[in-house]
């Protein structure tokens, strides 16, 4: 029953053979407010007292740890296998063509003649060089007796010493010219070697640019050789993922169906900047394809990775719930992008939210049930 008083604060009792009385303040004289107050009161206990009721019971989610859900996952981009030695193996004299004794096809070995040039001008003349430093070896020795026998007359005072010193300067004349000689004879000693077009390195004949009867200028392509004994494998690879590739667990290049083991050798520090990539080198380790093969560069990142769907975003950023001590904790993953796999290093036994974390916020109350499967 509800008493009020005439005047001044007084106390009310509510209550009934159900409940135990509640005492409510109020001012005396307005009974509407009252119970207005009254009644909002009383819902904000009621209110209240269901919230905190659910809060206090934690949200059931499951997990599973780091170790058993991380994946590493694979990546690709287009490649194909080039060869060190590709190149027109070319003329080094101005000759005429006599003999072409390869074929498109043809393996050769280091050191196998491609082509033969016409060498009897070069011939004749080292024949014509070779009787200069002769007359030039005549002309030498005469003067060196010449000097010598002016040197004698000198010390006996009978001829001036101008003289003596001509026939020193005509002997040093002589001496340049005989070793000029020497050098233009070295020089169609190449020449003459140059008229036999020999392979540089192993490989296939590709093609024959140069037929029996043509002039060739040095310079001149002749024939195209490829190295078939160093083949790489080039790649064009997102600026983006050069780290990951370069932390790479396993790097394959995929051809036909067929894998072949890499070794990265070496990333391109220049961006294209049509394509936002760069070129990377890589090496076979056994077994290789042939040049000219174009497919797949196939590697499997060394990080590990948390699966796109268990991701959520809290704040702005993407990240994961963890458990802890009955706790939901979120963990963002900076650099990740929705729909991806993102890069996580967390330890392997931390316990990850992969149900119900979507519904849930910071220091959420959680409690693990059984995880029947993924």
């Amino acid at each position: 029953m509800l008493k009020i008083a005439d005047a001044g604060w007084r106390t009310g009792r509510l209550g009934n053979a159900f409940a135990p009385a509640i005492e409510i303040p109020f001012i005396v004289g307005n009974a509407a407010r009252l119970t207005a107050s009254l009644m909002a009161w009383l819902l904000s206990c009621w209110f209240l007292g269901f919230c905190a009721s659910a809060q206090a019971t934690p949200i059931p989610v499951r997990t599973q740890t780091l170790a058993d859900l991380a994946i590493y996952p694979e990546s690709a981009a287009p490649a194909v296998v080039v060869s060190l030695n590709d190149a027109p193996i070319a003329a080094q004299v101005d000759a005429l063509v006599v003999d072409v004794p390869v074929r498109v096809g043809d393996t050769v070995k280091a050191g196998a003649t491609l082509v033969k040039l016409a060498c009897r001008d070069f011939e004749l003349e080292q024949s014509r060089l070779k009787a200069e430093r002769q007359a030039i070896q005549a002309r030498l020795e005469l003067a060196q007796w010449q000097l010598k026998q002016a040197e004698t007359l000198a010390a006996q005072q009978t001829l001036p010493e101008e003289q003596v010193q001509e026939k020193r300067s005509q002997l040093a004349v002589l001496r340049g010219d005989l070793a000029a000689h020497g050098a233009r004879i070295e020089i169609t000693d190449r020449q003459i070697d140059h008229c036999t077009v020999k392979a540089p390195f192993p490989g296939v004949v590709t093609a024959r640019l140069i037929a029996v009867g043509q002039f060739a200028s040095q310079g001149t392509a002749l024939v195209r050789l490829l190295d078939m004994t160093r083949p790489e494998v080039s790649a064009q690879v997102s600026s983006r993922e050069t780290d990951a590739l370069r932390q790479a667990k396993t790097l394959v290049f995929e051809h036909d169906g067929k894998h072949y083991p890499l070794n990265l050798r070496a990333v391109l520090p220049t961006i294209h900047t049509e394509t936002g990539t760069q070129e990377v080198r890589l090496d076979f380790t056994e077994l290789h394809s042939d040049p000219g093969a174009a497919g797949r560069l196939i590697w499997q990142e060394g990080v590990q990775h948390v699966p796109a769907e268990y991701l959520v975003q809290r704040g702005g950023q993407l990240g994961v719930f963890i458990m802890s001590d009955g706790k939901a904790h979120f963990h963002a993953l900076p650099g990740s992008q929705s729909g991806r796999p993102a890069t996580i290093s967390l330890p392997s036994e931390t316990q990850l939210i992969v149900t119900g974390q979507f519904g849930l916020s910071e220091e959420s109350d959680v409690k693990a049930e059984p995880l029947k499967g993924r």
